[in-house]
């Protein structure tokens, strides 16, 4: 490989795993412990779990007891079945019928027992277990959440694949190598190799499901196109569970026993275990019963088979056996198989949260050498200050989440049942507002080596008090939930017991002569008297741009222009709209009685006025607060520019004169932000 290309690669490759590396450090994190979600969530409730078949739940009597708060006709109803416990999820869609009550067409989901008839809503069955799994792919973030994780994912693989090409030749001899004594960016670069190797497989198989889960919608697109614009069919044949069937009328037979159904069709194949059954046009004359079951992975890899049949007349409507081979459904099925690691026992989940963890330390070595090898003698002050800044706070978030979340473990184990209502959002405001603290803290610490320390002491006390505070809550004591074989709430005991000991032996390892290998000890910045070292670095730099550019315009020139520049795109867009009035033939506009309104006026303060004025004071001022107030208006000229220009180009392709002129206009408000922010870095006033 030539060096051209080589520098190509490795710059890319730094560069895409720096942007990424905290919102993917999130991913695997949270990642890991989503493996346990089962387990959380029945460790969270603490009671003991009992096993009863699924085929032996009384499916009817649960109808039953719904029909007095729902009206059930012309619904689709699904029972989610867990594979431990006696809980199911249900799902009510809104009715089909066109004379059914507005009650009945409002969709419903709850959680249910399958012995007692209790029901929990969302809010009250949201747990600890289900929040992490849902920060593994940014659920929190309304709309946009999923579509992040995705092309993080994407990012993800690319920083894979050119980090392969960058480290191919050394990476056998860099696994073979690895010697912690050597100088950290050495240390460092070694473990990321070898620990990426270790956890290659792994790493490409989750960018690949991961970007396929988080956008699945672009894999639809062009899909969507060879069905013609059938999304219907389209979803048909991608998942023919949720096939749906137009509502015909009410029948005025007997409905028949869906307990019948399930214990005839239960043992269809063997060794099934039920993991779905639905009801779709429940009450209706053409109602289908559903049943969807696992067969044990042992047998077949892609185990799930189905069946549907028409209520009435038995008629098989579609079956297919587990194992049988449908291209469509068993590509889907393998992606989720793969991703989730559902095709092994706790075993398999205890390999998956290892290489999710090395993954998160390959995540953080990569930052940690893109730290150390920015701190040279010879990169100007500020470059160094911006990258350490950006090193702690890319530290504080990715190591604070360990501990926040033993906190949390901790804080929904004490959370009193009378809050069972608020739950969800009791436990949002706890962790996202506990690691906003602990973010805030770290971040000036300001010593990559001191917050290392404190949160793994901090994650390891916490953790050790997790199965004591459980035991004394509960009464769930590690040898009662072993002896009554309760090991889901034994499994995140042990879980917790073996991190925080992990984490306190690498606490304990971590001595102060680490910091010496580092090049902060050999090139270290005093913060104490960063205000004297800015001014300095300022006027050195200053120097050497003049020196170097004798024709550069001055930052006071650029930004009164800039400014101006804006005035005058503003002026050519109303220009340019009254000339689409005039073409119209038209001088009438809509609404007018022969005065200016008041909103004309605002805006034209608002966008001219305020850019003229800012024009006007930039040329006398230099304070700070000035510089602050003129970056924050500076970007929301910039955010409504942009957006002036999106808006334009959707609602009116056609004008193109206005759509360039606004872009030139946007184009200019993002050169006044990057100007006002290094204008605002200036630290002597004229």
């Amino acid at each position: 490989m030539s060096k051209r290309n080589y520098n190509v690669f490795f710059n890319t490759h730094t560069v895409s795993g720096i942007v990424i590396s905290v919102a993917l450090y999130v991913i695997f994190f949270a990642g890991a412990f989503s493996f346990f979600k089962e387990e959380i969530i029945n460790w969270e409730k603490g009671t003991f779990v009992k096993q009863t078949p699924k085929e032996n739940v009384n499916y009817d009597g649960i109808l039953n007891a719904l029909k007095n708060d729902y009206q059930l006709e012309g619904r689709d109803i699904l029972f989610r079945l867990q594979k431990k416990g006696e809980e199911a999820f249900i799902s009510l869609s809104p009715s089909k019928d066109s004379l059914a009550s507005k009650k009945a067409k409002k969709a419903a989901y709850f959680s249910l027992n399958t012995n007692t008839y209790e029901r929990k809503s969302y809010t009250e069955f949201y747990s600890l277990g289900e929040f992490i799994y849902r920060l593994h792919f940014f659920s929190q973030l309304p709309y946009i959440g999923i579509y992040l994780a995705g092309l993080v994912s994407v990012f993800f693989l690319f920083a894979i694949v050119t980090g392969i090409i960058v480290h191919w030749k050394k990476i056998v001899s860099n696994f073979y190598t690895f010697n912690p004594k050597l100088i950290l960016k050495r240390v460092w670069a070694d473990a990321h190799t070898a620990l990426g190797v270790i956890g290659l497989p792994f790493q490409l198989i989750y960018a690949l499901t991961g970007a396929y889960f988080g956008l699945s919608i672009l894999v639809l697109l062009p899909a969507n196109f060879l069905y013609n614009n059938n999304q219907d069919k389209l979803l048909e044949d991608l998942r023919p569970q949720l096939k749906t069937y137009p509502w015909i009328a009410k029948t005025t037979q007997q409905i028949p026993s869906a307990n019948d159904f399930v214990v005839k069709n239960a043992q269809r194949w063997k060794n099934t275990k039920i993991k779905r059954f639905t009801i779709k046009n429940y009450g209706g004359t053409n109602m289908k019963y559903q049943l969807m079951v696992n067969q044990s992975e042992k047998i077949h890899f892609l185990a799930q088979g189905r069946i549907t049949i028409d209520a009435f007349t038995n008629k098989i409507e579609d079956i297919k056996a587990p194992g049988k081979e449908v291209y469509l459904e068993n590509i889907q099925a393998s992606i989720g198989k793969l991703h989730f690691g559902h095709y092994g026992g706790i075993g398999l989940k205890i390999i998956y949260f290892i290489l999710a963890l090395i993954t998160c330390f390959v995540i953080i070595t990569g930052v940690l050498i893109w730290l150390e090898a920015r701190n040279k003698k010879s990169i100007p002050l500020s470059k160094r200050l911006y990258t350490n800044k950006v090193g702690h706070i890319y530290m504080a978030i990715c190591l604070s989440l360990f501990p926040v979340i033993a906190l949390s473990f901790i804080f929904v184990k004490l959370l009193p049942q009378a809050y069972n209502n608020d739950r969800k959002s009791l436990i949002y405001y706890f962790f996202f507002i506990s690691w906003l603290i602990a973010i805030i803290i770290l971040r000036y610490v300001r010593n990559n080596y001191k917050t290392n320390k404190y949160t793994l002491w901090t994650a390891g006390i916490l953790g050790l008090l997790i199965p004591i505070i459980n035991g004394f809550v509960t009464n769930n004591w590690i040898w009662k939930t072993y002896k009554a074989q309760q090991y889901d709430i034994l499994t995140i005991d042990l879980l917790w017991i073996f991190l925080a000991i992990t984490a306190i032996i690498f606490a304990v390892k971590l001595k102060p002569a680490v910091q010496e290998k580092s090049s902060l000890a050999k090139n270290p910045i005093n913060y104490n008297e960063i205000k004297a070292l800015k001014k300095q670095n300022i006027i050195k730099e200053q120097a050497l741009v003049a020196h170097q550019n004798n024709n550069q315009l001055p930052m006071k020139t650029k930004i009164f222009s800039l400014w101006m520049l804006i005035i005058f795109g503003y002026i050519f867009h109303h220009i340019y709209g009254l000339a689409t009035v005039f073409f119209n033939q038209t001088v009438f506009i809509e609404g007018s009685d022969g005065s200016t309104p008041f909103w004309a006026h605002q805006w034209r303060v608002l966008m001219e006025g305020t850019a003229f004025l800012f024009a006007l004071l930039t040329i006398q001022l230099s304070k700070k607060w000035f510089k602050i107030t003129s970056l924050i208006w500076g970007v929301i000229v910039a955010v409504f520019n942009c957006y002036h220009v999106i808006e334009e180009a959707i609602g009116h392709p056609d004008e193109l004169s206005k759509i360039w002129i606004l872009l030139l206009t946007a184009i200019a408000s993002i050169l006044l932000v990057i100007n006002l922010n290094q204008w605002r870095k200036q630290a002597v006033n004229i």
